[in-house]
């Protein structure tokens, strides 16, 4: 039954649009890995959350970091999104990227839609991952470009709708 539910949930969050991040530190050089699992928390204080897979080889870099940054990919950043996947080694995957340290120390990367740079806040398990709470200190938008979606499995991006959807759209 377990597997069961496993493969329903992965098949559902196959469907399930989401923005591509990469969270970045500084941990004797520079740092980061792609990471879907991404959301606001809360704005007072500011909080974030992503989730690391314990598996990851930068999961303990990222659990034991005291400051990071998650960058907002844009659509035309796909090559940064697989190259923090894990498609490079994670001591390779800066080579030939341009980032600025941002007030924390951790690398903002180049090109990116935004960047939040947070505090280490609280970190929880979450089975096969770690739930990374962190305290947003600086948020920078950098440009206007579409951002990066994972969506069935593959890189998309966003179109906006000509106008609102009308009432008769609302489910009651």
């Amino acid at each position: 039954m377990e597997r069961e539910v496993q493969d329903g949930l992965k098949q559902a969050m196959r469907i399930y649009p989401q923005g591509v991040t990469v969270v970045t530190t500084d941990s004797h050089g520079p740092k980061g890995l792609t990471v879907s699992s991404f959301t606001s928390v809360s704005l007072d204080p500011p909080l974030v959350l992503v989730s690391i897979a314990k598996g990851s080889a930068m999961h303990d870099v990222l659990r034991n970091a005291e400051a990071y940054a998650v960058n907002f990919l844009a659509d035309d950043q796909k090559s940064v999104s697989d190259r923090f996947a894990g498609r490079t080694q994670a001591t390779e995957r800066f080579e030939g990227i341009k980032f600025a340290k941002g007030t924390t120390g951790s690398p903002v990367i180049a090109g990116a839609r935004a960047a939040l740079e947070c505090r280490a806040w609280a970190a929880y398990d979450g089975g096969d991952h770690s739930i990374l709470v962190g305290n947003v200190v600086s948020a920078k938008t950098m440009n206007s470009k579409k951002p990066l979606v994972y969506y069935a499995q593959q890189y998309t991006t966003t179109e906006q709708m000509e106008y609102p959807a009308p009432p008769s759209d609302i489910v009651w």
